[in-house]
């Protein structure tokens, strides 16, 4: 049996093959018609799969989708967002909109809780929501934000807990952006997410009015030190995990603490959010260190320069005014 029989009987004959992919093709069509996207291109990842060099209809299939689903973006969604979708190109204009995920949720829903994580950008539709902290027995609203507003984007892009609960005030419609589904935008659309970050980081209403709230709430003041602190982390149960380290101290308050660490791992760094901390610290004094341990919690982390990070630290407990007393006259 010669070499060209095998290969023919092994393999699908080339007629079958176009019927396939012409089938694929009008599949592709149908579904671009019916505006299913998802279906659509993954028929089109299986046109690939058919044949390879069927070069015609895999361009003309892309081209269709593409079309299709710029044609099928709302226009009033786009009026509403349009110093952000200015910045795009017409392919991540698309994959952003249908990354977005549609949601109507009534009043006095709570998107997100403090003291919690959240990978969630809320893009304000319709309706109007509140961000509010608690801090001890009190509820102190942030800002109240609508339609054409944007929340979520400290914890989305940052290395932070929610500092607030976002609730609705009345029903609200919302478009949903999960930090998952970002996860494949380096291939697709490289500059994508930058693009986002810094039309967020520009326009973004809360962390000024949140840190404005803070200060007018906050009669803790925060003092420049000099000194070390040893690390241990916890488990969430308060028991050791063998995990310690020693950091740099920036500043500290009767609330909580800063200081520096290095890290070339990123996520690593990241896991530190919300870990409880055992703390032992030695702040220089006039005639010696000033030392004592505290538990407390990461509630930020923050990205600098050249792998450093600000691990910023909730105290369980507030100091003692001893202790600050010994602090201020160091």
């Amino acid at each position: 049996m010669d070499s060209s029989h095998e290969q023919k009987s092994a393999g699908e004959p080339g007629n079958q093959i176009q019927v396939r992919v012409q089938s694929l093709f009008a599949e592709i069509k149908g579904a671009v018609t019916a505006q299913d996207f998802v279906k659509a291109e993954a028929l089109r990842d299986e046109l690939l799969e058919v044949d390879t060099m069927a070069l015609k209809e895999i361009i003309e299939s892309a081209e269709l989708i593409e079309a299709a689903k710029l044609a099928g973006i709302d226009q009033e969604h786009l009026l509403l967002w349009k110093e952000f979708y200015d910045r795009l190109s017409p392919e991540e204009t698309s994959l952003f909109y249908y990354s977005l995920k549609n949601t109507t949720v009534p009043a006095k829903t709570i998107l997100t809780r403090q003291g919690k994580l959240s990978d969630r950008l809320f893009l304000i539709e319709q309706g109007r929501l509140a961000a509010v902290f608690r801090k001890g027995k009190e509820n102190y609203l942030v800002l109240q934000l609508g339609k054409g507003a944007f929340v979520g984007e400290e914890t989305f892009f940052g290395m932070a807990i929610c500092t607030s609960s976002v609730i609705t005030q009345a029903e609200a419609t919302l478009k949903v952006l999960e930090k998952a589904a970002t996860f494949d935008w380096n291939e697709k659309a490289p500059g994508l997410y930058a693009k986002i970050e810094a039309f967020c980081h520009e326009y973004g209403q809360y962390e000024e009015a949140y840190d404005r709230k803070r200060q007018q709430e906050n009669h803790f003041q925060r003092l420049t030190v000099q000194g070390q602190v040893s690390v241990d982390i916890l488990s969430s149960t308060g028991k050791p995990t063998g995990h310690h380290f020693k950091a740099a101290l920036e500043d500290i308050s009767c609330s909580g603490a800063c200081f520096f660490i290095k890290s070339s791992r990123k996520e690593g760094t990241r896991a530190l959010l919300g870990r409880p901390l055992k703390m032992i610290f030695s702040i220089k004094g006039k005639t010696k260190p000033v030392e004592f341990v505290a538990i407390g919690r990461v509630v930020k982390v923050k990205f600098h320069l050249e792998n450093d990070y600000s691990v910023h630290v909730q105290f369980a407990k507030t100091l003692g005014q001893e202790k600050i007393d010994l602090l201020q006259a160091r």
